[in-house]
Protein backbone atom coordinates (compact mmCIF):
# COMPACT_ATOMS: atom_id res chain seq x y z
CA UNK A 1 0.00 0.00 0.00
CA UNK A 2 1.26 3.50 -0.82
CA UNK A 3 2.28 5.93 1.92
CA UNK A 4 0.05 8.85 2.85
CA UNK A 5 0.71 11.45 0.14
CA UNK A 6 0.62 14.26 2.68
CA UNK A 7 3.32 12.49 4.69
CA UNK A 8 5.36 11.99 1.52
CA UNK A 9 5.45 15.75 0.91
CA UNK A 10 5.78 16.55 4.61
CA UNK A 11 2.75 18.86 4.71
CA UNK A 12 -0.47 19.14 6.67
CA UNK A 13 -3.71 17.75 5.30
CA UNK A 14 -5.04 21.32 5.27
CA UNK A 15 -2.10 22.76 3.29
CA UNK A 16 -2.99 25.16 0.48
CA UNK A 17 -2.03 24.69 -3.20
CA UNK A 18 1.01 26.96 -2.93
CA UNK A 19 2.36 25.04 0.04
CA UNK A 20 1.83 21.75 -1.81
CA UNK A 21 3.74 23.04 -4.83
CA UNK A 22 6.62 24.43 -2.76
CA UNK A 23 7.00 21.18 -0.83
CA UNK A 24 7.10 19.22 -4.07
CA UNK A 25 9.70 21.53 -5.65
CA UNK A 26 11.95 21.35 -2.61
CA UNK A 27 11.83 17.54 -2.37
CA UNK A 28 12.10 17.06 -6.13
CA UNK A 29 15.35 19.02 -6.16
CA UNK A 30 16.68 17.02 -3.21
CA UNK A 31 15.92 13.57 -4.64
CA UNK A 32 16.26 14.27 -8.36
CA UNK A 33 17.97 11.43 -10.30
CA UNK A 34 20.10 14.13 -11.94
CA UNK A 35 21.74 14.74 -8.54
CA UNK A 36 21.62 11.24 -7.05
CA UNK A 37 23.02 9.26 -9.99
CA UNK A 38 23.64 5.91 -8.30
CA UNK A 39 21.18 6.09 -5.41
CA UNK A 40 18.35 3.71 -6.18
CA UNK A 41 16.48 4.64 -3.00
CA UNK A 42 16.55 8.32 -3.99
CA UNK A 43 15.03 7.40 -7.37
CA UNK A 44 12.22 5.50 -5.62
CA UNK A 45 11.56 8.46 -3.37
CA UNK A 46 11.56 10.83 -6.33
CA UNK A 47 8.90 8.70 -8.07
CA UNK A 48 6.83 8.65 -4.88
CA UNK A 49 7.13 12.43 -4.51
CA UNK A 50 6.07 12.95 -8.12
CA UNK A 51 3.06 10.67 -7.65
CA UNK A 52 2.04 12.50 -4.46
CA UNK A 53 2.20 15.86 -6.24
CA UNK A 54 0.27 14.50 -9.24
CA UNK A 55 -2.62 13.75 -6.89
CA UNK A 56 -2.40 16.58 -4.36
CA UNK A 57 -1.53 19.20 -6.98
CA UNK A 58 -4.78 18.57 -8.84
CA UNK A 59 -7.87 19.89 -6.98
CA UNK A 60 -10.21 17.20 -8.31
CA UNK A 61 -7.79 14.33 -7.70
CA UNK A 62 -7.01 15.69 -4.24
CA UNK A 63 -10.68 15.90 -3.33
CA UNK A 64 -11.18 12.27 -4.36
CA UNK A 65 -8.04 11.25 -2.48
CA UNK A 66 -9.21 13.02 0.68
CA UNK A 67 -12.53 11.22 0.48
CA UNK A 68 -11.44 7.74 -0.50
CA UNK A 69 -7.65 7.61 -0.24
CA UNK A 70 -5.65 5.47 -2.67
CA UNK A 71 -8.39 3.71 -4.61
CA UNK A 72 -6.15 0.76 -5.13
CA UNK A 73 -6.78 0.10 -1.46
CA UNK A 74 -10.33 1.40 -1.31
CA UNK A 75 -11.09 -0.69 1.75
CA UNK A 76 -8.52 1.35 3.71
CA UNK A 77 -9.14 5.00 2.86
CA UNK A 78 -6.49 7.53 3.81
CA UNK A 79 -8.50 10.69 3.49
CA UNK A 80 -11.80 10.11 5.20
CA UNK A 81 -11.67 10.84 8.92
CA UNK A 82 -8.06 12.03 8.92
CA UNK A 83 -7.10 13.73 12.19
CA UNK A 84 -6.44 17.45 11.97
CA UNK A 85 -3.03 18.96 12.70
CA UNK A 86 -1.97 20.50 15.98
CA UNK A 87 -2.11 24.27 16.37
CA UNK A 88 0.61 26.20 18.22
CA UNK A 89 0.02 29.47 20.05
CA UNK A 90 1.89 31.69 22.51
CA UNK A 91 0.35 33.39 25.53
CA UNK A 92 2.10 36.21 27.43
CA UNK A 93 1.62 36.24 31.19
CA UNK A 94 2.30 38.72 33.95
CA UNK A 95 4.17 37.65 37.08
CA UNK A 96 0.94 37.98 39.08
CA UNK A 97 -0.85 35.56 36.73
CA UNK A 98 1.95 33.04 37.21
CA UNK A 99 1.57 33.30 40.99
CA UNK A 100 -2.12 32.49 41.12
CA UNK A 101 -2.77 30.77 37.79
CA UNK A 102 -5.12 32.15 35.19
CA UNK A 103 -7.54 31.24 32.43
CA UNK A 104 -7.04 33.68 29.54
CA UNK A 105 -9.24 33.69 26.47
CA UNK A 106 -7.00 33.76 23.41
CA UNK A 107 -7.79 34.01 19.72
CA UNK A 108 -6.32 31.35 17.46
CA UNK A 109 -6.52 30.72 13.73
CA UNK A 110 -7.46 27.15 12.99
CA UNK A 111 -9.38 24.99 10.52
CA UNK A 112 -12.93 24.28 11.60
CA UNK A 113 -15.71 22.30 9.90
CA UNK A 114 -17.31 24.26 7.10
CA UNK A 115 -20.82 25.24 8.12
CA UNK A 116 -21.86 25.89 4.52
CA UNK A 117 -21.49 22.26 3.46
CA UNK A 118 -21.61 20.61 6.91
CA UNK A 119 -17.97 19.53 6.42
CA UNK A 120 -18.89 17.42 3.39
CA UNK A 121 -16.96 19.45 0.83
CA UNK A 122 -19.96 19.84 -1.49
CA UNK A 123 -22.97 22.13 -1.47
CA UNK A 124 -26.04 21.68 -3.66
CA UNK A 125 -24.36 18.82 -5.49
CA UNK A 126 -21.28 20.88 -6.39
CA UNK A 127 -17.92 21.58 -4.83
CA UNK A 128 -18.38 23.95 -1.88
CA UNK A 129 -17.10 27.40 -2.88
CA UNK A 130 -16.27 28.44 0.69
CA UNK A 131 -14.02 25.53 1.68
CA UNK A 132 -13.02 24.59 -1.91
CA UNK A 133 -14.16 21.04 -1.35
CA UNK A 134 -11.99 20.44 1.72
CA UNK A 135 -14.77 20.34 4.31
CA UNK A 136 -12.88 22.75 6.58
CA UNK A 137 -12.28 26.52 6.61
CA UNK A 138 -9.62 28.59 8.32
CA UNK A 139 -11.26 30.84 10.91
CA UNK A 140 -10.33 32.91 13.96
CA UNK A 141 -11.89 31.50 17.13
CA UNK A 142 -11.56 32.20 20.86
CA UNK A 143 -10.41 29.45 23.22
CA UNK A 144 -10.16 29.46 27.01
CA UNK A 145 -6.74 28.23 28.15
CA UNK A 146 -6.19 26.97 31.69
CA UNK A 147 -2.75 28.11 32.92
CA UNK A 148 -1.74 26.52 36.25
CA UNK A 149 0.10 28.50 38.90
CA UNK A 150 3.88 28.23 38.81
CA UNK A 151 4.46 27.96 35.04
CA UNK A 152 7.62 29.48 33.60
CA UNK A 153 8.54 30.84 30.19
CA UNK A 154 8.73 28.03 27.66
CA UNK A 155 6.19 25.77 29.37
CA UNK A 156 3.77 24.02 27.02
CA UNK A 157 0.14 23.29 27.79
CA UNK A 158 -1.57 20.77 25.53
CA UNK A 159 -5.32 21.10 25.07
CA UNK A 160 -6.64 17.94 23.46
CA UNK A 161 -9.13 18.38 20.64
CA UNK A 162 -8.69 22.15 20.26
CA UNK A 163 -6.47 22.16 17.16
CA UNK A 164 -7.33 21.98 13.46
CA UNK A 165 -10.35 19.97 12.39
CA UNK A 166 -9.60 17.09 10.04
CA UNK A 167 -11.04 17.12 6.49
CA UNK A 168 -14.57 15.81 6.01
CA UNK A 169 -15.47 15.43 9.66
CA UNK A 170 -12.08 14.17 10.84
CA UNK A 171 -11.28 14.72 14.54
CA UNK A 172 -9.42 17.81 15.69
CA UNK A 173 -5.75 17.85 16.54
CA UNK A 174 -4.51 19.46 19.74
CA UNK A 175 -3.81 23.05 20.71
CA UNK A 176 -0.32 23.51 22.16
CA UNK A 177 0.11 26.76 24.07
CA UNK A 178 3.61 27.99 24.96
CA UNK A 179 3.96 30.48 27.81
CA UNK A 180 6.04 33.65 27.95
CA UNK A 181 6.33 35.37 31.33
CA UNK A 182 7.06 39.10 31.49
CA UNK A 183 9.85 40.37 33.75
CA UNK A 184 8.85 41.83 37.13
CA UNK A 185 10.42 45.13 38.32
CA UNK A 186 11.04 43.82 41.86
CA UNK A 187 11.06 40.01 41.82
CA UNK A 188 13.49 37.78 39.93
CA UNK A 189 12.61 34.15 39.45
CA UNK A 190 14.94 31.17 39.69
CA UNK A 191 12.89 28.02 39.30
CA UNK A 192 10.33 27.91 42.08
CA UNK A 193 12.34 30.36 44.18
CA UNK A 194 12.02 34.14 43.98
CA UNK A 195 14.77 36.69 44.67
CA UNK A 196 14.53 40.38 45.46
CA UNK A 197 16.69 43.21 46.80
CA UNK A 198 15.57 45.26 49.80
CA UNK A 199 17.07 48.68 50.67
CA UNK A 200 17.54 49.34 54.39
CA UNK A 201 18.92 52.36 56.23
CA UNK A 202 22.23 52.48 58.05
CA UNK A 203 20.31 52.76 61.32
CA UNK A 204 18.23 49.65 60.57
CA UNK A 205 21.44 47.80 59.76
CA UNK A 206 23.02 48.94 63.03
CA UNK A 207 20.08 48.51 65.38
CA UNK A 208 18.06 45.82 63.64
CA UNK A 209 14.47 46.17 62.45
CA UNK A 210 11.23 44.42 61.50
CA UNK A 211 10.44 45.32 57.91
CA UNK A 212 7.33 44.50 55.88
CA UNK A 213 8.47 42.94 52.62
CA UNK A 214 6.35 42.33 49.49
CA UNK A 215 6.08 38.67 48.50
CA UNK A 216 4.64 37.13 45.31
CA UNK A 217 1.40 36.36 47.12
CA UNK A 218 1.19 39.23 49.60
CA UNK A 219 3.42 40.47 52.40
CA UNK A 220 5.73 39.07 55.06
CA UNK A 221 7.77 40.48 57.95
CA UNK A 222 11.55 40.28 57.63
CA UNK A 223 13.50 40.42 60.92
CA UNK A 224 16.80 42.23 60.29
CA UNK A 225 19.17 41.52 63.21
CA UNK A 226 21.47 44.24 64.63
CA UNK A 227 24.79 44.54 62.83
CA UNK A 228 23.47 43.41 59.46
CA UNK A 229 25.81 44.16 56.56
CA UNK A 230 24.96 44.94 52.97
CA UNK A 231 24.69 41.91 50.73
CA UNK A 232 23.35 39.56 53.41
CA UNK A 233 20.66 37.19 52.12
CA UNK A 234 17.63 36.20 54.19
CA UNK A 235 15.43 33.24 53.33
CA UNK A 236 11.66 33.37 53.82
CA UNK A 237 10.43 29.81 53.54
CA UNK A 238 7.29 29.12 51.56
CA UNK A 239 7.05 32.66 50.19
CA UNK A 240 8.11 31.84 46.63
CA UNK A 241 6.07 30.29 43.80
CA UNK A 242 3.77 27.30 43.92
CA UNK A 243 5.41 24.26 42.35
CA UNK A 244 3.57 22.82 39.34
CA UNK A 245 2.83 19.66 41.32
CA UNK A 246 0.86 21.86 43.72
CA UNK A 247 2.39 20.03 46.69
CA UNK A 248 4.68 22.77 48.00
CA UNK A 249 5.92 26.32 47.49
CA UNK A 250 9.41 27.67 46.82
CA UNK A 251 11.18 30.23 48.99
CA UNK A 252 11.78 33.98 48.80
CA UNK A 253 15.39 35.16 49.10
CA UNK A 254 15.83 38.77 50.20
CA UNK A 255 19.21 40.46 49.71
CA UNK A 256 19.58 43.61 51.80
CA UNK A 257 21.25 46.72 50.44
CA UNK A 258 22.38 49.31 52.99
CA UNK A 259 21.53 52.80 51.79
CA UNK A 260 24.16 55.39 52.83
CA UNK A 261 22.60 58.84 53.35
CA UNK A 262 23.96 61.77 51.35
CA UNK A 263 23.54 65.56 51.50
CA UNK A 264 24.31 65.88 55.22
CA UNK A 265 23.87 69.30 56.80
CA UNK A 266 26.36 70.73 59.35
CA UNK A 267 24.59 69.31 62.40
CA UNK A 268 24.19 65.83 60.95
CA UNK A 269 27.77 65.92 59.72
CA UNK A 270 28.99 66.58 63.23
CA UNK A 271 26.85 63.74 64.62
CA UNK A 272 28.40 61.35 62.11
CA UNK A 273 31.86 62.57 63.16
CA UNK A 274 31.01 61.73 66.74
CA UNK A 275 29.88 58.25 65.74
CA UNK A 276 33.10 57.80 63.79
CA UNK A 277 35.14 58.58 66.91
CA UNK A 278 33.01 56.28 69.04
CA UNK A 279 32.96 53.41 66.52
CA UNK A 280 36.32 53.19 64.69
CA UNK A 281 36.81 50.49 62.05
CA UNK A 282 38.97 48.10 64.05
CA UNK A 283 39.53 45.74 61.15
CA UNK A 284 41.45 48.46 59.32
CA UNK A 285 44.08 48.88 62.05
CA UNK A 286 45.66 45.60 60.90
CA UNK A 287 46.50 47.28 57.60
CA UNK A 288 48.92 49.68 59.32
CA UNK A 289 51.54 46.93 59.19
CA UNK A 290 51.54 46.99 55.38
CA UNK A 291 51.93 50.70 54.81
CA UNK A 292 54.88 51.38 52.57
CA UNK A 293 54.43 48.20 50.56
CA UNK A 294 53.81 44.49 50.99
CA UNK A 295 55.98 42.71 53.56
Amino acid sequence: MRRDYYAVLGIAATAGPREVRRAYQRLARQYSPDVNFWDERARELFDEIAEAFRVLGDPTARSMYDRFGDVAGADDPLGAGRRGDDVHAVVELSFAEVVRGTRPRIEIHRFSPCAECAASGSAEGRRCPLCLGRGVRRVAEAVDVGIPAGVDSGAQIRMAGEGNAGPFGGPRGDLIVSTRVREHPFFRRKGDSVHCELPISVWEALLGARIHVPTPSGEAVLVVPPGTTGGQVFRLRGQGLLRLTGESTGDLYVTVRVEVPTGLDARTHELVRQLERLMPIEARTALEHYRGGAQ
